[in-house]
């Protein structure tokens, strides 16, 4: 009778462990706690940058690349993501995760044409680390997509779920707008910045010295606010909480004394480059849908 009774107190302490490590998965694993969405028509005291980040920061990520030549770490680079699937596919820069050497030096050079190999990991809120794979980037445009390596919902055996944020499809850019973005500055973490948009959109051109054009750059946006080194491949949020773009670059002062100034590229620009893709990816897009893409 008692060795009856010890097992039947055993099976209960086991159930009841099992289904407080499902509730507790995020101990586990689980970097995607669950978000409150604030309607910003409905409140009052509360400031619209507080309700971006809580909204958005759950899908924000640093990345980290370490790049290698002959098995030897020679670079590493910190900057930031942010994701676009239920399954973990993560939107970055493609300055940010691929790095060329030449043939006869370990250092990256950008005139070389072979890309090196790298290890990477994706980084989120709650400092729960993933690595990541590397699935396609832009020839043009500074954009790469990354996947989080399949990781299974311990205690359970399902693959892990990601909460993506959603592409602002609706809704033009347009001057004075109020934007913020999610980044890894200088590798200290994710933190929100708050800028306005400058211009909505303009294709920079890349002229020789004779001041010919001899390239039309992608589609831009340019940005007036605090945008440091690690921001890059941040995403550029508007106030209804959807990406309007991603951040990739910074004008430095170096030549015309220009500061504070830096730049993303819009939404148009990163789907046609998601739908061009050989791996076809469920992101999300306003109106909000079931999940397909669009």
């Amino acid at each position: 009778m008692k060795k009856r009774s010890l097992v039947s107190i055993l099976l209960i302490l086991s159930i009841v462990l099992i289904l407080s490590l499902t509730a507790c998965s995020g101990l586990f694993g689980n970097s995607n706690p669950s978000r409150y969405y604030i309607d910003i028509g409905q409140v009052e005291d509360a400031g619209v940058a507080s309700i971006v980040a809580n909204n958005s920061i759950a899908s924000c990520v640093r990345v980290i690349a370490e790049f290698k030549r002959n098995n030897k770490v020679v670079s590493t680079s910190a900057s930031s993501g942010f994701v676009i699937t239920e399954d973990g596919y993560v939107l970055t820069n493609r300055h940010c995760v691929i790095r060329y050497y030449s043939t006869d030096s370990d250092t990256p050079s950008s005139s070389a044409d072979t890309p090196m190999s790298a290890n990477y990991s994706v980084v989120f809120a709650d400092n729960i680390q993933y690595t990541a794979t590397l699935v396609d980037w832009c020839t043009t445009a500074d954009i790469a997509v990354l996947r989080i390596d399949k990781v299974s919902n311990f205690p359970l055996t399902s693959e892990k779920t990601y909460e993506p944020l959603v592409f602002e499809t609706q809704q033009e850019l347009y001057y004075g707008q109020r934007v913020y973005t999610i980044g890894n500055p200088e590798n200290m973490g994710l933190m929100l910045s708050e800028m306005m948009i400058a211009m909505p959109l303009v294709r920079f051109r890349k002229k020789d010295e004779n001041d010919n054009v001899i390239e039309d750059a992608f589609l831009s946006t340019v940005l007036d606010g605090n945008i440091n080194h690690g921001n890059s491949g941040g995403p550029l949020i508007n106030v209804y909480s959807r990406v309007c773009g991603i951040v990739y670059a910074r004008i430095d002062g170096t030549k015309n004394d220009v500061y504070g100034i830096g730049c993303s590229i819009p939404t148009s620009e990163i789907i046609s480059f998601l739908d061009s893709m050989s791996v076809k990816i469920n992101y999300k897009t306003t109106p909000v849908s079931s999940g397909k893409a669009k």
